[in-house]
């Protein structure tokens, strides 16, 4: 509106289509200015909002940002072409091969064009996590491409001293945020604990849990049920991150995760001898004992969304939280077969501070998605109500796939859970 953009939308059909460009490219600049600042995994940020559900508005925001880059470049490319009345392919070389940063910005266009194309559903059902997140980063040199061209030639970035200083600083800003938070800060949190692995264990056909040690665990600021990105020392391949939740209560002598192995490096993590090197990410994520505010204490976990929770459970019985009622965790499973962390699980129940209740079967197909498929004709909000009677005066804390920790959430608030009480973390890429 300050540059004039408003008044250029009756000035006839170049300039108002160029107008249109210049407002679609402010716009996608933003998202994509918000999508590096919320993936910096900045503390504060990260408190505040919970990386789950960064992750989910980043993937929104991921999708709007480069459809409106596209219509950016069409845009301009259609308005230049009208206003110069040259042919709209010939506009379009016009700008790539002379306007300052154009080429930097149509390889930043390709490249995250890409990373939009690898993170459309179908593509990741045909990726593994590892190879997908591999081709992600590829975004932020798609950033960094895209930079120079909007900061050398943008009119809105250069109308004044102010605009240029402020969307200098912001990009700067946000670029720094990457820099300390995801490299430096990573990498002398690394050197400081100075993780090793100490053993592997089997805990299930394809799941292992890998307990780790360092040398300052005592100053590591970290609680139950929180996750780090780990990045285990064992050749090739060891550059790619694995989010991992807590397993266990962590200590000052160990930090213990449980991985499923079935992905790109399972053999290689299963591989791991005692003594291996890990770089440590982290932590990161709200399910943390201080968010309760209950005397009970409910956990609802699906495959290995049950890991925070044994964490969680097993804090609770070191600080005595369950020494007056005991927690309840409600597991589901498809099979009766053993499952993972089973023997933590037979501990804390035959000390009398946990009741486990297993909904076993395949999912249901009809009804309430959350549940197996013998129950699925029961109300989500009445299965919340029967599996806790006293709903109102417990902590509940949910862990699992997205779609079905989402379905497990809304019925637990539509059976009168207050949303202080709810503590969600969905696994999702």
């Amino acid at each position: 509106m300050h540059h004039g953009g408003v008044a250029d939308l009756t000035a006839g059909m170049g300039s108002a289509l160029t107008s249109l460009g210049r407002l679609t490219g402010l716009i996608s600049a933003d998202m994509l200015l918000l999508q590096v600042i919320g993936m910096a995994r900045v503390p504060w940020i990260e408190r505040a909002y919970g990386q789950d559900r960064i992750t989910r508005s980043h993937r929104l925001l991921g999708f709007w940002s480069v459809n409106l880059m596209v219509a950016h470049l069409m845009l301009i490319t259609l308005g230049y072409a009208a206003l110069d009345q040259v042919g709209v392919l010939g506009e379009l070389w016009s700008l790539v091969t002379t306007a300052p940063g154009m080429l930097l910005a149509t390889a930043g266009t390709v490249a995250l064009l890409m990373v939009a194309v690898t993170s459309i559903r179908w593509a990741r059902r045909r990726l593994r996590y590892e190879s997908w997140h591999l081709l992600h980063l590829y975004a932020y040199l798609g950033a960094g491409l895209a930079l120079p061209h909007q900061l050398w030639t943008g009119r809105d970035f250069l109308a004044s001293t102010a605009a240029t200083v402020y969307w200098w600083g912001l990009w700067g800003v946000a670029m720094a945020a990457v820099l300390v938070y995801r490299v430096a800060v990573p990498l002398l949190t690394s050197r400081r604990q100075a993780l090793t692995v100490s053993r592997v264990v089997t805990e299930a056909p394809g799941v292992i849990s890998v307990t780790m040690t360092g040398r300052r665990l005592a100053e590591l600021e970290v609680a139950a049920g929180q996750f780090f990105v780990f990045r285990f020392r064992t050749g090739a391949g060891w550059t790619r991150g694995h989010p991992l939740s807590l397993s266990a209560a962590p200590t000052t002598a160990a930090l213990r995760v449980t991985i499923g192995t079935r992905g790109d490096d399972g053999e290689r993590l299963t591989r791991m001898e005692p003594g291996t090197r890990v770089l440590v990410e982290g932590p990161y994520g709200r399910l943390r004992p201080e968010v309760r505010t209950r005397p009970g204490l409910v956990l609802i976990g699906s495959g290995l969304g049950i890991a925070p929770l044994v964490a969680l459970a097993q804090n609770a019985v070191m600080t005595g939280a369950t020494r007056d009622r005991p927690a309840t965790l409600v597991r589901r499973v498809r099979d009766g077969d053993r499952q993972p962390l089973q023997a933590d699980l037979d501990h804390l129940v035959s000390l009398g501070a946990l009741r486990v209740v297993d909904l076993v079967g395949p999912r249901s197909t009809t009804g309430t998605a959350w549940l197996p498929q013998h129950l699925g004709h029961v109300p989500g909000p009445q299965a919340a109500r029967q599996l806790v009677p006293d709903l109102e005066g417990c902590d509940v804390f949910v862990c699992g796939a997205a779609p079905w920790a989402e379905a497990v959430a809304a019925d637990l608030r539509s059976a009168g859970l207050p949303p202080t009480a709810l503590h969600v973390e969905r696994f999702t890429w």
